[in-house]
């Protein structure tokens, strides 16, 4: 699941992995049990416990198998530091699908602003116009480019038995591609 935050990564991960009978693992989760676990502080506190809960979502990706994976990634074109790395994604074995979860960053803002998330993430220190910035910014780059990619407009509701459907076409798809070859 990629997209720009607060475009509905986790929503949508959680609806598809339960649709599919897949385990859902959301950087976000494992994050939020560091700031209990660890405790939470400063930006520099954050940068590093988010540093080990990318460290632990790759980990737990690589054992698990097949998932559906959410983060907030590091678009391979960016020149920034923050963000889930990507290049562990492309080396997993078999199929990767990249759902990329297209939201303006005007309707991502107001979300993100409107959320209630554990005080680790430090969102009480971002203001609108930074966070409007910073996802206009994310939104250029556009989906990550790591394998199939399934294009879904969560500003509105989404239909997630199409999804589904586009989704289980596109795996079977690959799957016979990658027999053939």
């Amino acid at each position: 699941m990629t997209g720009i935050p607060a475009s509905g990564k986790s929503t949508i991960g959680h609806a598809v992995a339960a649709a599919l009978g897949l385990p859902m693992l959301d950087k976000d989760d494992i994050l939020e049990f560091l700031f209990t676990t660890e405790g939470i502080g400063n930006a520099e506190w954050r940068k590093r416990l988010s540093r080990k809960a990318d460290e632990l979502l790759e980990h737990r990706a690589l054992q698990t198998g097949s998932a559906v994976l959410t983060s907030w990634w590091r678009h391979p074109a960016s020149q920034h530091d923050t963000g889930t790395p990507v290049e562990w994604v492309a080396s997993l074995p078999g199929v990767v699908l990249e759902i990329y979860c297209c939201c303006s960053p005007e309707v991502a803002t107001k979300r993100f602003l409107s959320r209630q998330r554990h005080e680790g993430h430090l969102d009480q220190l971002k203001t609108h116009s930074e966070l409007l910035a910073s996802f206009q910014q994310s939104a250029d780059f556009g989906p990550l480019g790591l394998g199939l990619i399934i294009e879904v407009n969560t500003e509105r509701s989404v239909d997630l038995s199409s999804l589904i459907a586009e989704i289980e076409l596109a795996l079977t798809c690959q799957n016979k591609e990658s027999r053939l070859a």
